[in-house]
């Protein structure tokens, strides 16, 4: 399989701020300057960013009878983060900040504070329905100024999040796009954030090449169709915050002499795991674990991760350190690392360094005056 580690010069991050220099307001990092050609070609007044979540590059391209509007619109690839998974992906387009500045490390992340692998969705106690506090510990210690709100200061521009989750009856997809349709007869500059978390959810469950999977995504590009030819003088980006692999698993249980020199709990997430290790078996820890995991994974001393940079640039969020733990396992075949048996499996995943996980699509469609075809 082919590996590629993460590019923060061809980034989902560098979207966000280009969409940021595009409403006149200061970036956190460098643009995507093929982005900004195009929105300097023409003075939109309304930018629609859609995310859909899981529908890496390699996927859209492998599905182009069942995707073609979003393959002709295709422009390019772009790396996702590190590692290539929603939490840390998701939020440096939300914010345009990389990883090591908004701390949304991974899936699960370790607080000290609480000595606890915290599952950042959930906000409950990793493997468990166990909740430590009574506020959201993700949305309260790792706060972070959205794109949306910073867009929404300006008196004369409009921004809003619009979010689509598989088991939300409330929203659907034709809702979000009439929804959209709605906000931009306003007479204001708009920027609109679409979220929708499929195909993930189904890749996850279903595995990327299955039927249910496959009818999906030709759902998807019809919706993004209907919503691209719906309006007016917009520009409409669909990117994604990763891809997928179909993967199998290996549970630490089974090698009682990990398990023993751990301090607890794996962390960020099941392609790039972090170890906790006690001090006495520092030294001997890459070694054992190497024997288990073979060539499926490379191991990093988290010295290494910050040498390398694999979680961007800037100042260091206050949490980084500490959930950073030891050592780092990254995948690079179709493998994924579970501590236990209560993790339940799932038949495609992410947050590896293959390309199939990092590459992910730039589509953009351009409507100038009427509405587009």
């Amino acid at each position: 399989m082919k590996t590629m580690l993460p590019n923060y010069e061809n980034n989902v991050a560098n979207v966000s701020n280009s969409i940021l220099k595009y409403f006149n307001i200061e970036t956190s990092h460098s643009t995507l300057n093929e982005l900004d050609d195009i929105l300097n070609k023409h003075n939109y007044k309304n930018v629609v960013l859609v995310l859909f979540d899981g529908l890496g590059y390699n996927i859209l391209k492998r599905n182009g009878k069942l995707c073609p509007f979003l393959n002709k619109y295709l422009v390019s690839s772009l790396s996702s983060t590190f590692p290539s998974t929603t939490m840390s992906a998701r939020t440096s387009i939300e914010s345009g900040l990389h990883p090591i500045e908004h701390g949304w490390l991974g899936w699960d992340m370790y607080f000290k504070e609480f000595d606890e692998v915290i599952t950042l969705s959930r906000n409950c106690v990793k493997s468990t329905k166990e909740k430590i506090t009574d506020y959201h510990i993700g949305r309260t210690l790792l706060k972070y100024e959205s794109v949306v709100d910073k867009i929404k200061k300006d008196k004369d521009c409009y921004a809003k999040k619009i979010s689509v989750y598989h088991d939300d009856r409330n929203m659907s997809l034709k809702k979000a796009r009439m929804q959209i349709q709605e906000i931009l007869e306003n007479d204001k500059r708009n920027y609109i954030y679409f979220y929708c978390n499929q195909p993930d959810h189904n890749f996850h469950t279903f595995g990327n090449d299955s039927i249910l999977s496959k009818m999906l995504l030709r759902k998807l590009d019809k919706e993004f169709k209907k919503l691209c030819t719906s309006l007016n003088d917009t520009l409409v980006i669909a990117i994604a915050d990763h891809g997928h692999l179909a993967c199998k698993y290996i549970t630490l249980t089974d090698y009682p002499n990990i398990i023993e020199m751990l301090e607890g709990d794996i962390g960020i997430d099941v392609r790039a795991a972090s170890f906790r290790v006690k001090e006495e078996y520092m030294s001997i820890f890459p070694g054992e674990l190497k024997m288990i995991l073979k060539d499926d994974f490379i191991i990093l001393s988290k010295d290494e991760v910050r040498e390398q940079k694999l979680y961007g640039e800037g100042e260091e969020n206050k949490y980084f350190e500490d959930a950073l733990g030891d050592y780092f396992a990254i995948g690079i075949t179709d493998k994924c690392i579970r501590y236990d048996r209560k993790k339940h499996t799932q038949k495609s995943s992410h947050s590896g360094i293959t390309e199939d996980e990092m590459l992910v699509p730039l589509v953009v469609y351009e409507v100038i005056g009427g509405k587009g075809e």
